[in-house]
């Protein structure tokens, strides 16, 4: 996998890093700019990777598993039906919306930790074997496979 920087950015948007005073709205480009290195930065420390403000290959591979439990537990959570993959496009981000309004939070669509502890709660009730230990519920179905 191999994100551009214009798909980090959504990435980032979409798991609620700040992206500049318009968010992913006024900073949907192909530059790698402060804001961009700064949220980079962010979850780089936030994740315990090396903090370097730039899209390497630790920080692709976090992201891309971030993103594929939360869309995994979404399927699971609304029934969005949502293909796994690294990417937080529309379909996430509607799906997304439509869990938080099930769950009785603000729809942004925005992944924020928050919302996504309490997507993995949510999503664990529905994989019995989870509770049994502390795993996502992507790796719970692994070990039930």
């Amino acid at each position: 996998m191999a994100y551009s920087l214009t798909q980090i950015k959504e990435v980032l948007d979409g798991l609620g890093y700040n992206l500049g005073p318009n968010g992913i709205n006024g900073n949907y480009d192909a530059t790698l700019d402060i804001y961009t290195q700064a949220a980079l930065r962010e979850f780089q420390a936030q994740y315990s990777l090396p903090i370097t403000g730039r899209l390497d290959t630790a920080t692709e591979i976090k992201a891309g598993q971030i993103i594929k439990n939360l869309q995994y537990s979404l399927n699971l959570t609304v029934n969005a039906k949502l293909p796994v993959s690294e990417f937080y496009g529309p379909l996430t981000l509607r799906a997304m919306k439509t869990f938080q309004q099930t769950y009785g939070l603000p729809a942004t669509g925005i992944a924020n930790l928050t919302v996504r502890k309490k997507l993995d709660e949510e999503a664990k009730k529905r994989l019995p074997i989870a509770a049994d230990f502390n795993a996502s519920p992507e790796e719970a179905l692994q070990q039930v496979v």
